[in-house]
């Protein structure tokens, strides 16, 4: 991740996902709007972009909107942009209610912020809806449903006597052992439990209802 503030505005990048779904972000921000490009899989694309907008900050937003992922929202085409920390969300409004999210990270705190000194806006306080708080749990618990399924089904089929051969026999020996000796009822045991302490989670959070920051613009 990369940041930095100038009288031209405040750059921000980042990325997030693992392995082949990694994503690279870059967000600019400054008294003329936002400018977005997000979801780009190409890093060295990300780092030419990126070394463009510092080398050259009064010019970051239209470099940025070269870029075939790149969007920008005027001030004047901004309604409210909402935050909440503990949600890692950050959401932009356009004047006909449409919602323009910014993809995870630390870094929504920083963009954020950077809205506040550059585009002002009056602020306040709200909860966060319910499906704001039970979205990312819901996300989770489906993975959780999907890997953990497949980890029963394959402990299931393990045999003590089992004998690999061909390529790899040593680690398919290895995850053969493993996956008898925890067996599908354990398996079971331990995918309910991390369902369990999602939703647990989930259900605590929305109980308590994280507090969103809001920052609205006039027409």
């Amino acid at each position: 991740m990369t940041s930095s503030t100038t009288v031209a505005g405040t750059l921000v990048s980042w990325q997030n996902g693992i392995g082949d779904d990694k994503k690279y972000h870059i967000a600019h921000v400054s008294p003329a709007g936002v400018t977005l490009v997000r979801k780009l899989k190409d890093h060295s694309q990300w780092e030419a972009l990126v070394g463009a907008a510092e080398s050259s900050p009064a010019d970051a937003p239209d470099l940025l909107k070269q870029s075939s992922q790149g969007t920008h929202y005027a001030p004047e085409d901004i309604s409210k942009a909402t935050y909440s920390k503990d949600l890692w969300q950050l959401t932009l409004f356009d004047r006909d209610g449409k919602k323009i999210k910014i993809p995870e990270g630390r870094e929504q705190e920083q963009i954020f912020a950077a809205m506040k000194t550059h585009l002002g806006g009056v602020e306040s306080e709200e909860e966060a809806d319910a499906w704001s708080v039970i979205q990312g749990p819901l996300f989770i618990v489906s993975v959780i449903a999907v890997i953990g399924g497949f980890f029963i089904w394959f402990t299931s089929i393990c045999e003590p006597n089992y004998e690999a051969s061909g390529r790899r026999s040593g680690m398919k020996q290895l995850m053969n052992t493993i996956g008898y000796q925890i067996g599908p009822v354990w398996m079971s045991v331990i995918v309910g439990t991390l369902a369990a302490i999602t939703l647990g989670g989930m259900t605590y959070q929305l109980i308590k209802r994280p507090i969103r920051q809001v920052l609205e613009y006039s027409a």
